[in-house]
């Protein structure tokens, strides 16, 4: 994985971020993860379609609401404050979007609830919100990839703590959090999406230095708001 991104101003957001995928199993990939913009509404929103369609034919891993959340409006919100990244995929036929996460400041109110390890001001802490992997593009580390961008996001920003739920029987992101070496901060039922309470666990990381350690004054570009 190579970085493009140079010095970043400590509390900066990040250029593009420029993944070389030589090791994929397609060949000659060249991936992009950047912050989504207005002309990228559709293409964000069709791959929350696309894992819809795929959990309505298998399992439904996400327990999300089709419709509901995360729906076209939750991609236009996290759009509009900047909040919302995309990983692109550029072959010989064209680019499409493959993945997509929003980074947020605002923790649900769940999270008052919950024992952290990592404590932090909310100003120093970064939430994961809406990551979603394309069914085309399973099994391929995209995930994985979203969550280094993440991690590195929040370095670069001095933050304390990158903080992510799940529902607890979603097995390929509980895994995914596990292999990161987020730390799971406890279980608790919560009410999300308009839908019954469902069993959540809650994940952290802190950056190298950031327990105890962490500044908290990088700057985000975001507002509060459901994302």
């Amino acid at each position: 994985m190579t970085s493009a991104w140079g010095r970043a101003a400590p509390g900066s957001l990040p250029r593009p971020f420029v993944l070389n995928w030589a090791q994929s199993a397609k060949g000659g990939e060249f991936r992009m993860i950047r912050r989504a913009t207005g002309r990228d509404i559709d293409a964000v929103q069709q791959i929350y379609m696309e894992l819809f369609a795929w959990e309505r034919r298998h399992e439904a891993y996400s327990k999300w609401v089709s419709g509901v959340y995360p729906n076209r409006t939750t991609v236009r919100r996290a759009v509009a404050k900047q909040e919302m990244y995309a990983l692109w995929d550029e072959k010989g036929e064209g680019k499409k979007i493959y993945a997509a996460l929003a980074i947020s400041r605002e923790q649900p109110e769940d999270y008052a609830r919950v024992n952290w390890k990592f404590r932090a001001l909310p100003r120093s802490v970064v939430v994961v919100r809406a990551l979603c992997v394309s069914p085309l593009r399973f099994r391929e580390g995209l995930g994985t990839q979203m969550m280094h961008f993440v991690m590195e996001t929040a370095s670069r920003m001095r933050c304390r703590a990158v903080r992510f739920d799940v529902w607890s029987g979603n097995v390929p992101a509980v895994s995914l959090c596990e292999k990161l070496g987020f730390r799971c901060a406890g279980r608790k039922n919560a009410v999300r999406f308009g839908a019954g309470a469902d069993e959540r666990s809650y994940y952290e990381w802190a950056p190298a230095g950031g327990e105890g350690n962490g500044t908290g004054r990088g700057s985000f570009v975001g507002s509060r708001g459901n994302a």
